[in-house]
């Protein structure tokens, strides 16, 4: 193999696929990534057996080929290139990978492709679009919600249901939880499944990095089979395994009856809380929020700490006090793109609601600690 690249192309390449590289494993081919040659561009892939990457580069090709090559080292011998220099790449009949660019030259000793897995390819059959808009914005209001507790495997991910035009997302860890429901041209599909975190929270890294110029960031393409989910836009696919077990009826979490509400102004409760967190205590710890007569009264303390504020509310019910963990408020209201929120509770130990007034289908619950 020949080719002959910049080394800004190079470079994002392996930047966007090595987030499916293993870094512990038993079998070290993981530990290398595949280049190839495919349709007069450069095919680069990586996969930990889990998550599979694939990203075409453009190049201009002497000679066509393949081989695997170690690419955390790879990445570093790229990342220290001279800028304004191309890169050659050439692979000689032992398998020994040689990179030119300036007067720099490097040699490293790649795999060949028959040892490397091979990677699933993407079912357009069973594929809908969904603006890239769309989707950063579900992503954003439920993967901060889900688990990160190993031994919860089944909560370790977003649940999706796709069914009858609409597309429903749900996080939890059991102690609070993410929905978003969107209505979406999902071309008959419907199906459930737990997506793992890491692949959405990848998915959102990697849109992150499409040119702005590339038209085909507007929309991704994605796939939902049995046993895995794919994404493909622009130059760039990705392949992963669904997470297996049920996930939790959240329906029943799901308040339904609103006793106390009061509606806030989003920025301001961020603010109070944020302050209020400081002094509550590092595990554990709560911040009290009492609702009074035109006001909401802040209070938090630890070992050396004490926290009191307030700020003005609109309302004029009975005094109603319960506390949650500040980092699900913090978290919760930083995903809202509401100027207001409005919190429905009904007694200090029941799950609290936080809903906005611009998005009926997104929905907040937190369960209180109890004081």
């Amino acid at each position: 193999m020949k080719i002959h690249c910049t080394k800004a192309e190079l470079h994002k390449g392996v930047q966007i696929i090595q987030s499916a590289l293993s870094s512990r494993t038993t079998l070290p081919i993981l530990l290398n990534f595949l280049i190839e040659t495919e349709n007069r561009k450069v095919k680069l892939v990586s996969t930990d057996l889990e998550i599979g990457m694939k990203h075409y580069i453009p190049a201009e090709i002497e000679t066509d080929g393949s081989i695997t090559i170690p690419a955390r080292k790879f990445s570093d011998i790229i990342q220290s290139l001279q800028d304004g220099y191309d890169v050659d790449l050439t692979v000689d009949t032992g398998g020994r990978v040689h990179l030119k660019s300036g007067r720099s030259r490097f040699s490293i000793s790649g795999a060949p492709k028959s040892e490397y897995p091979v990677l699933p390819a993407f079912s357009s059959q069973n594929a809908f679009f969904l603006p890239t808009t769309i989707l950063l914005d579900i992503l954003k209001k439920t993967v901060f919600a889900a688990s990160t507790d190993e031994t919860r495997h089944g909560l370790n991910g977003v649940f999706w249901v796709a069914s009858q035009g609409f597309l429903e997302l749900v996080a939890t860890d059991g102690r609070r939880l993410a929905k978003i429901k969107r209505k979406c041209s999902l071309e008959g599909k419907e199906f459930r499944a737990i997506v793992p975190t890491k692949v959405l929270a990848e998915i959102t890294r990697l849109l992150g990095l499409q040119d702005e110029k590339d038209d085909a960031k507007d929309e991704v393409a994605i796939s939902v089979t049995e046993n895995q989910i794919a994404f493909q836009f622009g130059t760039t696919t990705l392949i992963s395994r669904l997470l297996e077990g049920n996930f939790p009826n959240y329906e029943q979490v799901i308040p339904k009856k609103r006793d106390v509400q009061v509606s806030l102004d989003t920025k301001e409760l961020l603010a109070i809380t944020k302050r209020a967190a400081l002094c509550a205590a590092d595990r554990g710890g709560s911040v009290q929020y009492t609702f009074k007569k035109g006001a909401l009264q802040v209070f938090s303390s630890s070992q050396n700490l004490e926290f009191n504020d307030e700020i003005p509310l609109e309302y004029s019910g009975e005094d109603f006090t319960i506390a949650f963990n500040p980092q699900f408020v913090i978290e919760g209201l930083k995903n809202v793109d509401s100027e207001k929120v409005r919190l429905n509770m009904t007694t200090p130990s029941n799950p609290a609601l936080v809903e906005t007034g611009d998005d009926s289908d997104y929905q907040y619950v937190i369960m209180p600690i109890r004081a």
